[in-house]
């Protein structure tokens, strides 16, 4: 197998086109590398507040290189990823533009530059190339299969042209995009988010049949939390607020 850790190292730093001065990545050209302020430009220039892995593979596909000669071949290019981003349904709570303040890496692309740097370690680099960020893209998550999925790409097609042009890939099948089935939200206070997250991963672990997840948004900020239609979202919260109330009683009996 070629990469058997579950979690690579995760690297904080922006900028990744930070060269070694000794053995092959002295070799490495503006083409076989990624440069992090690329993809804070994809954000910019689609007025996004964040920066995911949506705005990494568009930095993938702007530059000549191996990364995006394969996918390419299989028929997702800049122009048509671009075109797809713009025409998704804004998020509404994403703030204005004058509201907002510098783009900031997301969760999802912190994890996949530690995935990233994970398989260009086990490759004996120290930067990622363009084909370590692919392969880091379709394995992190199904994130990578579901910005795929628009074009008709599976991850596995993505894989298997790499390993035609002579790209080591895990033995192991990447995940597939799942669309979810149905969905719904609910918008809590800060002070409630930690204590649903905790039942939901009690009763909804990761790799269980209902999927679900949050972010933090707005100003004031709180939490909105999402899941498909087979998690009762409501019953969740209205079970930390009567938790909450009862241990504000006990709180309140033994202060007395």
């Amino acid at each position: 197998m070629f990469l058997s850790v579950e979690n690579p190292p995760m690297s904080t730093g922006i900028a990744v086109k930070l060269l070694s001065k000794r053995g092959r990545d002295c070799a490495m050209s503006r083409r076989e590398i990624v440069n992090m302020k690329d993809a804070f430009a994809q954000a910019r220039q689609l007025d996004h507040e964040w920066v995911g892995p949506e705005h990494i593979l568009l930095s993938l596909l702007g530059e000549p290189n191996l990364a995006s000669e394969v996918l390419g071949g299989l028929g997702v290019t800049y122009k048509r990823l671009k075109e797809h981003i713009t025409t998704l349904q804004p998020d509404p709570d994403v703030p204005s533009p004058k509201e907002r303040t510098d783009a900031r890496m997301n969760p999802a692309a912190h994890e996949l530059m530690g995935w990233a740097t994970g398989f260009a370690a086990a490759a004996g680099l120290s930067s990622p190339r363009p084909e370590h960020w692919l392969i880091a893209f379709l394995y992190a998550s199904d994130r990578g299969a579901m910005w795929l999925h628009p074009f008709g790409v599976t991850a596995n097609a993505v894989t298997h042209a790499l390993a035609t042009r002579g790209v080591r890939v895990p033995e192991f099948p990447p995940p597939e995009h799942k669309p979810w089935r149905g969905g719904h939200m609910t918008y809590v206070a800060m002070k409630e988010l930690q204590p649903i997250i905790d039942v939901l991963s009690e009763k909804h672990p990761p790799g269980s049949e209902w999927r679900w997840g949050y972010n933090m948004v707005g100003k004031p900020q709180r939490g909105r939390v999402h899941a498909e239609e087979g998690i009762d979202l409501a019953a969740v919260v209205a079970q930390v607020r009567k938790r909450t109330v009862a241990q504000a009683k006990t709180r309140k009996r033994n202060s007395s």
